[in-house]
């Protein structure tokens, strides 16, 4: 049952949860933190989560074209198949309409880059959620205690618009 919890859907509909990288209930146990959650809040995760949301649906579409293909061409098979030992003249119609669908599909797969979409998308939102822990840390960039924030907000803006990354 696992394997069809993994498969596409037909009509993408994005979570209304607000997904956090770290749980509120975790984030309510450390209070000398809560400044940094706050600021994490409002100039990182907005970001974090549309590109998140947008690999997902990148992610469904990708997934759902490639079970679209393999369905489809299986059905294309078996309907060679029938055709061959039949010789019935609608089937050989139908198989070739399907494979015409199918060659659109591979066509609009091929074009739209959908997949390149995913990944680009899935990188800069792990990206982002990098800087967070970064951030929380007080490591590298985030050492200076007034400097933090305009470099969050600087490297934010590096990673959305594909910039250097670390």
């Amino acid at each position: 049952m696992t394997l069809f919890k993994r498969l596409p859907r037909l009509r993408w509909k994005a979570s209304e949860a607000q997904e956090e990288i770290i749980p509120s209930d975790v984030q309510t146990q450390c209070p000398e933190l809560a400044t940094d959650f706050k600021l994490l809040a409002e100039e990182l995760m907005p970001h974090f989560r549309e590109l998140d949301a947008n690999a997902l649906q990148l992610q469904n579409e990708f997934r759902l074209e490639q079970v679209l293909l393999i369905f489809g061409a299986a059905l294309a098979t078996i309907l060679g198949a029938l055709h061959a030992s039949v010789g019935a003249v609608w089937i050989g119609i139908t198989e070739s309409v399907l494979a015409a669908a199918l060659s659109a599909v591979a066509m609009r797969t091929k074009t739209t880059r959908v997949q390149q979409g995913y990944f680009t998308d899935r990188l800069k939102a792990e990206k982002l959620r990098t800087e967070y822990f970064l951030f929380l840390g007080r490591v590298g960039t985030y050492a200076e205690d007034t400097e933090r924030l305009r470099q969050l907000v600087r490297r934010v803006a590096e990673i959305k618009g594909g910039g250097e990354a670390k």
